[in-house]
C-alpha cells in the first residue's frame, strides 16, 4: 500500500478499476466497432461474476425446483435452472453430480482467477431445448454489439485522454474476453455469436435510435444487445425491451424508472443515477449539522470563512428525463441553494461552463456538487480559475469523472479542493487488474488486450452475459436469465473490488438490475504520482479515505475528506480479500498449449 504523503490537506475525488468501463454516458460514447461475427471455436457461454448461490436447490434431471430456504434476496430456481455446488452440499447431493474439471470444490466456484467467479453448476448433457427464445438456437446465443457514432471533436478529446482504440482492436478484445469466460462456464451446448451493428445517428438522435433498435430486432434477431446511443432518452432500450431483447449497458444516462418499467430487459454494470444518489444522500446525511458549517476546503480564504452553500451542476437531456426521479429530487433538495442543468453538447460546453461558473460565483455558492459527464469538468474548472472562483468541488463519480485519466485534465488549481464519492475500486498496478490479468492467464505470458485503452470497457458485457447464461439453465429466456442473476449473492466489496449484486438484497429501494452496490470516499491529491487506469505514470491521483473502505447506503460513514492518515492512492499488492485463488489456464487455451 502506498502511504499518504505528509502535506497540507487539500483536494478531491476518485478513481477506477473493474466495472468502471461500462459506465453511463462515456461507455456509449466510446463504443466503436465493425459488423462481424465472433466465431468461438471452443464454444461455451462465458464464466464470470459473483459468488456461491442461494440455499434453494433445483435439479436438472427432473426439471423441478426442490424446496429450500432461499437466501435473502435470491429467488428459488425454477424449471431446469441448475443447482449450485453450495446448494448441492447443503442438500447432501454434491457427490452424486458431475462438476467437471472447471469446478473448485474448495470455493464452490468455477476455477477462474477472479473474486467474481460464478458458482459451480453440474456439467450439462441432453437436450437443451433448442430455440428457447429470439436469438437462441440449439448451438448459439446471438448478441449484437452496437457501435455508436461520435463527433470528430469527441474523438480528438478521447484520443488526447488516451481513451481511443481502433474498432478492430476493440472487436478482437471483446472476442478474447468472450473466449476467456466461455472456457470456464456452462453454456448448455451453445456458443456466443457476437455481431456488431453500426448506429445510423448521433448519440442524442431519438428517431435514429428507435429505427436502429427495430432494424437490429428484425434483421439480426439477437438475444441481447450490448451498448447503445447513450443520450437518446432511453428510446433505443425501450424499443428493444418491447421486442423482448436484453439490453446490456445500452440505456445510457437514464433514470432507474426506465430500468424498472422495462424489467427484466435492461442491465448494466454501473449503478443507475438513482442508486448512486441513495448512497450519496446517505453519506451526506451522516454529516449532520456539519453540512451547514463553513466551506473549509475551498480555495479562496473568503469562501472558506463562509457558511457552506451548495449548488448543483446537473446533467439533463432535452426533453428532460429525470423529472420526478431521485436524481431530480436530490438536485432540488432543501440543502441546495442553486440547481443548474446542462446538455451534453461539445460545441456549446465551453460557453455554457463559463455561464454556469458566473452564476455560481454571483450566487456566492461555496460548494459545487457535480452530477454529469467527464468532459464538462474540463471547461468548468478552467472557467472557474479564469474567473477567480475557488469553491469546494464535490465529485460524485458519474461517468468516469472519478478516474485519474480524466481528473488529470481538469484544472489542478481547482482540483486541490475536490472530494466526493466513487463507485470504482482502488487502483492497482495494471498487471493486477482482473481484466488485465485474465488475458495472459488465458492467452499466454506476454500477451495483452489489443484495445489497450478500452479493454476494461469490453470485459464486463461478456462477464455479465456469461453469468446470466450460466445460471439460467438450458431453457434460456430473458426471465430465466434475470432469475439466474438474481440468485447470485453479493460478491466483492474489498478495497479494489466493488461489491456487485443483482436482485433484492436490501441495498436499494427497487430490484437491482445494475451491478455495483457500494462506494468509497475520495479526494484529489495533485502531488501524488502513480499509474492511471491505462498504465501511464503521471502526477495527480484520487486518494481513498480510511484505507479505501467501501460502504453502501445502508452503512455510510460521515464525510471526512482530506484526512491524510490512512488514505491510499493505490495498492501495490492485492489485499487478501481481493486475491483470488491461482488456477492453471483451462485445457485448450493458448496458454495451456496443445
Amino acid at each position: 500500500m502506498r502511504p499518504a504523503t505528509d502535506r497540507p490537506a487539500s483536494d478531491a475525488a476518485t478513481q477506477v478499476r473493474r466495472w468502471g468501463p461500462l459506465v453511463l454516458i462515456l461507455a456509449a460514447l466510446l463504443a466503436v466497432a465493425v459488423l462481424v461475427v465472433v466465431d468461438d471455436p471452443e464454444g461455451g457461454a462465458a464464466g464470470d461474476a459473483r459468488t456461491v448461490g442461494s440455499s434453494a436447490v433445483g435439479t436438472e434431471e427432473d426439471g423441478d425446483a426442490a424446496a429450500g430456504d432461499a437466501a435473502v434476496g435470491a429467488p428459488e430456481p425454477v424449471g431446469r435452472m441448475p443447482v449450485t455446488y453450495a446448494e448441492a452440499v447443503e442438500a447432501g447431493t454434491a457427490d452424486e453430480l458431475d462438476w467437471g474439471d472447471r469446478c473448485d470444490p474448495d470455493t464452490g466456484r468455477v476455477a477462474l482467477p477472479t473474486v467474481y467467479a460464478v458458482p459451480c453448476v453440474p456439467v450439462f448433457s441432453g437436450d437443451n431445448g433448442g430455440a428457447t427464445h429470439r436469438g437462441v438456437t440449439a448451438d448459439t446465443v446471438r448478441v449484437v454489439r452496437y457501435r455508436a457514432t461520435g463527433s470528430a471533436d469527441l474523438a480528438s478529446l478521447l484520443t488526447g485522454a488516451g481513451l481511443e482504440d481502433t474498432p478492430e482492436a476493440q472487436l478482437a478484445t471483446l472476442q478474447g474476453y468472450a473466449r476467456i469466460y466461455t472456457s470456464r462456464s456452462e453454456t448448455y451446448g451453445r456458443r456466443l455469436e457476437i455481431v456488431e451493428y453500426a448506429g445510423t445517428g448521433a448519440g442524442d438522435d431519438e428517431v435514429a435510435a428507435r429505427a436502429d433498435a427495430v432494424t437490429i430486432a428484425e434483421e439480426l434477431q439477437p438475444f441481447a444487445v450490448v451498448g447503445g446511443p447513450g443520450l437518446d432518452r432511453g428510446a433505443f432500450a425501450e424499443e428493444l425491451a418491447a421486442r423482448q431483447i436484453l439490453c446490456v449497458g445500452c440505456a445510457g444516462a437514464a433514470p432507474d424508472r426506465l430500468v424498472q418499467e422495462n424489467a427484466p430487459y435492461l442491465w448494466d454494470a454501473a449503478p443507475s443515477a438513482d442508486q448512486f444518489l441513495q448512497t450519496l444522500g446517505a453519506w451526506l446525511d451522516q454529516a449532520g449539522d456539519d453540512v451547514a458549517a463553513t466551506a473549509e476546503f475551498a480555495g479562496d480564504p473568503a469562501v472558506r470563512a463562509s457558511p457552506r452553500k451548495v449548488g448543483v451542476i446537473h446533467f439533463e437531456q432535452d426533453p428532460p428525463i429525470f423529472e420526478g426521479t431521485a436524481d431530480e429530487q436530490a438536485a432540488e433538495g432543501e440543502d441546495y441553494a442553486l440547481r443548474e442543468t446542462y446538455l451534453f453538447n461539445l460545441a456549446t460546453m465551453p460557453e455554457k461552463a463559463a455561464d454556469l461558473v458566473a452564476r455560481l460565483k454571483a450566487e456566492q455558492i461555496t460548494t459545487v456538487l457535480f452530477l454529469g459527464d467527464p468532459i464538462m469538468p474540463i471547461y468548468l474548472t478552467r472557467s472557474a480559475t479564469e474567473q477567480g472562483y475557488f469553491p469546494e468541488w464535490v465529485f460524485t463519480g458519474t461517468a468516469l469523472t472519478d478516474t485519474n485519466v480524466m481528473a488529470r485534465q481538469y484544472d489542478q488549481q481547482q482540483m486541490t479542493h475536490a472530494f466526493g464519492l466513487s463507485n470504482l475500486g482502488a487502483p492497482t498496478p495494471q498487471a493486477l487488474q482482473t481484466s488485465w490479468r485474465l488475458w495472459p492467464w488465458y492467452f499466454g505470458a506476454g500477451s495483452e488486450p489489443p484495445a489497450l485503452a478500452q479493454y476494461g470497457l469490453l470485459e464486463p458485457p461478456a462477464e455479465l452475459l456469461a453469468a446470466g447464461i450460466h445460471m439460467a439453465g438450458p431453457d434460456l429466456t430473458p426471465e430465466t436469465f434475470s432469475r439466474g442473476l438474481f440468485r447470485l449473492p453479493p460478491a466483492g466489496g474489498g478495497p479494489t473490488t466493488p461489491q456487485v449484486s443483482w436482485g433484492a438484497w436490501g441495498f436499494f429501494d427497487a430490484p437491482d438490475h445494475q451491478g455495483i452496490d457500494d462506494s468509497v470516499e475520495i479526494w484529489w491529491d495533485a502531488a501524488a504520482v502513480g499509474e492511471d487506469e491505462i498504465g501511464r505514470t503521471g502526477t495527480g491521483m484520487w486518494r481513498r479515505a480510511r484505507g479505501a473502505e467501501r460502504f453502501t447506503a445502508v452503512d455510510a460513514p460521515a464525510p471526512a475528506p482530506f484526512v491524510v492518515e490512512g488514505s491510499v492512492t493505490s495498492f501495490d499488492v492485492l489485499p487478501p480479500e481481493d486475491t483470488p485463488p491461482d488456477y492453471p489456464p483451462p485445457p485448450g487455451s493458448p496458454a495451456a498449449g496443445p
